[in-house]
């Protein structure tokens, strides 16, 4: 379970932990709760001293006194550290996640749970940080990707793939300090486990005490001996440790019980007892030395804790000679009144501070609150307030804590403002990211007809296209900084390799366009000396396989171009008139030889979307006209020249009609351009069109 505790930060939020000196005042001083010398020994001490002898330590037998001993056997292993949280969190807010998990592997090599935990738990809070960040990652990426992938089908007009559920796994490190804590938590449950155990152990050897004691007050007479075991067994109950606290109470009125009853016994022995009252002075007047060394510790804690114990070794002690009880009583006090004095003194400057640092808080609050509301649109104004923010939280951090109970609070008030712009920001350079991305998209695919540009010969109309390609370049926008010169470097190398190749052409155009006069002379002579064999579809091929060479040869000289082209015209169209072609496969045959060509261009796709939307616009135009002059007949059944101006508009009408369906049989021929191409009727001929012509029909 702590593993998983640790793999879901979502859990947890860090937050400040910070000292309460509320908390702290409430605990009752020790000396407040004290009993006076008089209630450690016997109130009719004057008449004891007549009749009980000087003797083992006489304890404490009042109730509080008891109950302050019982508080006062908390072992220092429980004490917290020394060290402030605040002292910890410096130390390790430069810490990266190996750092972290290796100082707490370190850590957790300390038995003593308690001299680690705080540390422990704020090396715990960092690593949940650095987990809850990297899983945001993660998942943003994974989200991209699946965003990507999707979209991918979409546009390719696939189904959308089956993409599994994003899952995070924990890495090495992650393992390592979730083993490391693991360790921590046993050492924590093995600490208190062998504290239970051991005041179990005490509470049984103090019983036995008790019976020993019990047994030694009825068996032994010798005052000497009895004595001397009684201060043996007091001895051995004080170097016993606590006992669970449900038995402290009664197991310490049932030592009492017996201790009361040895002095019950040795009441006559006035001597001893003297002496016992002297020894005690001398202890108490060495507390009394070691609690007003106290005032020279600079640690409030130390000094406070210390002077616990030296009031736990009071109570141990035995009463002290009337005459100088309240003497001794009142030394003890006064150093442990000026010991509770600065304690409380510094809690209170302490509360004082926290409270003028939570309204210092409260003023960063406002400030934030006042930078966040105000509308941010650009990006410079975006990072303006971030740096004020910035500066605010740097602020934020050279304060101290707030009161407890209010540190919370206001460290969500003023995250909240942090939480709130910084998740504007995000989505605005979010959506500034994806018209970067959509930019460059466009950009890439204008660098990619750039490429199916550069290779084409066709100087005009390839000129003019990649002109356009680079005026649309300006337009489109920025793009991620990371592929802007990339992409750029691209479409540049593309359009130089064009203007080049086109330069080395026309350097060189004069020598080429000679030898391609020569070359469609003697293929025009070829037309004309071929001799037709009896399969018709045979010469149709021959026909067509000259158009193509006739196509592929390139320009001839400018003043040589309609006559030659006028040879070869009439060249082919008599060799078709031979094969009896009637004109309509010509022109069908023709347009079928364009959209051929048309489909063997980088740009096919594009030119065919085009020539199709002229030819759709232009049927709806000759259908328009075509229904106006229909209508129009009726109005010129009653002119003067009705005859005349009705055959001009039925003749109209007949050739739109002719027009009509030449049209509609285009555009199903550019439907399924790559079919017609494979299909072409046997019986149909393809006529080139003239050199340097541009592709309208």
């Amino acid at each position: 379970m702590e593993s998983q505790e640790l793999l879901h930060p979502e859990n947890s939020e860090i937050q400040n932990q910070e000292v309460n000196p509320e908390a702290a005042k409430t605990a009752q001083d020790i000396n407040e709760s004290a009993t006076p010398e008089s209630a450690v020994e016997p109130q009719n001490a004057e008449n004891q001293a007549e009749k009980e002898p000087v003797v083992a330590s006489e304890p404490a037998d009042e109730k509080n006194d008891t109950e302050a001993t019982i508080a006062q056997e908390t072992p220092a292993e429980l004490e917290k550290p020394e060290e402030t949280l605040e002292q910890v969190e410096t130390e390790y807010s430069s810490f990266n996640l190996e750092q972290c998990v290796a100082e707490m592997e370190k850590l957790v090599t300390e038995p003593n749970f308690n001299v680690v935990k705080q540390r422990v738990g704020v090396l715990r809070s960092k690593v949940l940080e650095f987990i809850r960040e990297k899983r945001r990652k993660l998942q943003a990426e994974y989200e991209a990707a699946k965003t990507e992938a999707l979209n991918k089908a979409a546009e390719e007009g696939q189904e959308a793939p089956q993409i599994p559920e994003f899952s995070y796994e924990p890495d090495e490190l992650e393992k390592r300090f979730n083993d490391a804590f693991r360790i921590f938590k046993d050492n924590k449950a093995a600490f208190i486990e062998n504290l239970e155990q051991q005041k179990i152990k005490n509470l049984e050897l103090k019983n036995n005490i008790i019976e020993s004691l019990k047994n030694l007050l009825e068996s032994e007479t010798n005052l000497k001996v009895l004595n001397d075991k009684v201060k043996e067994f007091q001895e051995q109950w004080k170097t016993i440790g606590p006992v669970p606290q449900a038995e402290s109470t009664n197991l310490w009125q049932n030592y009492h019980f017996h201790i009361e009853k040895f002095f019950d016994i040795v009441r006559m022995n006035r001597e001893m007892r003297m002496l016992d009252y002297k020894k005690n002075l001398e202890m108490k007047l060495q507390l009394c030395e070691k609690a007003e060394s106290l005032l020279l510790n600079d640690s409030i804690n130390q000094s406070f804790n210390e002077l616990q114990e030296l009031h736990r070794q009071w109570k141990e002690i035995g009463p002290v000679p009337d005459d100088k009880k309240e003497e001794i009583w009142e030394r003890f006090k006064t150093a442990s009144d000026q010991i509770n004095q600065r304690r409380r003194e510094h809690y209170d400057k302490l509360f004082a501070e926290e409270q003028n640092n939570y309204n210092a808080k409260v003023v960063l609050c406002e400030q934030a609150e006042e930078i966040v509301n105000k509308p941010v649109e650009q990006i410079s104004e975006y990072n303006d307030t971030a740096d004020k923010l910035t500066e605010l939280l740097n602020l934020w951090k050279t304060l101290g804590p707030a009161p407890a109970k209010l540190n919370d609070e206001i460290w969500m008030r003023f995250k909240s403002n942090l939480d709130k712009f910084f998740q504007q920001k995000k989505e605005f350079f979010q959506q500034i990211k994806d018209v970067q991305m959509q930019n460059y998209n466009q950009k890439l695919n204008l660098a990619i007809q750039a490429e199916g540009i550069a290779d084409r010969t066709d100087w005009k109309q390839a000129t003019d296209e990649i002109l356009a390609l680079q005026t649309e370049w300006k337009n489109i926008g920025a793009t991620p900084r990371k592929y802007s010169d990339q992409i750029w470097k691209r479409f540049r190398a593309a359009c130089d390799k064009f203007f080049e190749a086109k330069s080395n052409y026309f350097n060189n155009a004069q020598t080429e366009e000679t030898e391609n006069l020569q070359k469609k002379e003697e293929l025009i002579q070829k037309i004309i000396s071929y001799e037709f064999g009896e399969d018709r579809n045979a010469n149709l091929d021959a026909m067509k396989e000259y158009q193509k060479q006739w196509l592929e040869i390139g320009y001839v000289p400018r003043n040589e171009k309609d006559r030659i082209y006028t040879e070869y015209r009439n060249a082919i169209n008599k060799r078709f008139s031979e094969l009896k072609v009637s004109a309509e496969d010509i022109r069908h045959s023709r347009y079928q030889s364009r959209i051929n060509d048309i489909m063997h261009n980088p740009n096919a796709e594009k030119l065919i979307d085009r020539e199709k939307n002229l030819l759709t616009n232009k049927l709806a135009r000759l259908r328009e006209d075509i229904v106006l002059w229909e209508n129009n007949l009726g109005f010129f059944s009653n002119s003067k020249n009705a005859d005349i101006l009705t055959a001009e508009f039925r003749k109209k009408i007949e050739s739109a009609k002719r027009e009509v369906a030449d049209l509609e049989y285009k555009i199903k021929m550019m439907n399924n351009p790559k079919a017609n191409e494979t299909s072409q009727k046997p019986d149909e001929k393809v006529e080139p069109k003239p050199e340097n012509e541009t592709n309208v029909d």
